[in-house]
């Protein structure tokens, strides 16, 4: 994909509706205490509403029509779609790989943090695995990658190259978990910058967010 550049109104826009999700992320998490995905009516209205507030207001509707950006542009290219799956599917299992060497370092370097970390949720019915689904592709994928693999990371490139970028919008990625992850579990901040860097690599390496974004839905 080649790379679209923006005005400053647009960057300014797009800035903002970083700052307004990061906001609205930390303050549902703060009232609701999402935590795990299960089978419930609570659970599913805060997907719900993570959904319709999150992904078709802010991101859709926000960067469509009031960044005005090509969002269909952005995420994929129909000519090397196969291509793309199987980068993603390699994608996600790089993550994996990550978070568990990753996970497993940190927690024996600073094993008292062990306690402070919840174990992933494993899927104990065909409705969560749905739902947990749902909220990997339609919520933390579409959401993340297109403000920050597909807007952040498009303008820091412009400006400061193409490492140079990734490397930043990881960091501000990281850092916009922020009120999501409680700040005393300081791992997590360290693998969502990690992971945010091999998003950016996969964005770099095929042009196109369906790669980094299936690698992320399925990741969870």
């Amino acid at each position: 994909m080649e790379e679209e550049t923006l005005s400053k109104t647009q960057i300014k826009k797009g800035i903002a509706l970083i700052v307004a999700f990061v906001l609205l992320r930390a303050l549902i998490t703060q009232f609701f205490g999402f935590e795990s995905i299960n089978v419930s009516l609570e659970s599913i209205l805060i997907l719900f509403i993570m959904f319709l507030i999150g992904s078709l207001g802010l991101v859709y509707v926000g960067f469509s029509r009031w960044v005005g950006v090509d969002l269909k542009k952005w995420w994929y290219n129909r000519q090397k779609l196969a291509g793309d799956i199987g980068w993603g599917v390699l994608g996600f299992i790089i993550v994996q790989i990550l978070n568990v060497v990753i996970g497993f370092a940190l927690l024996m370097l600073f094993f008292p943090l062990a306690e402070m970390i919840t174990p992933a949720t494993i899927p104990s019915s065909a409705g969560e695995i749905l739902l947990m689904l749902f909220f990997g592709f339609a919520i933390a994928s579409f959401q993340e990658e297109t403000m920050f693999r597909g807007f952040l990371q498009n303008v820091l490139t412009e400006r400061t190259g193409k490492w140079q970028g990734n490397i930043l919008q990881a960091a501000i990625f990281s850092i916009a978990h922020i009120g999501y992850f409680p700040l005393n579990v300081w791992p997590l901040f360290i693998l969502a910058f990690v992971l945010g860097i091999v998003f950016g690599w996969l964005k770099i390496k095929r042009g196109t967010l369906i790669v980094p974004g299936i690698a992320h839905g399925l990741f969870g």
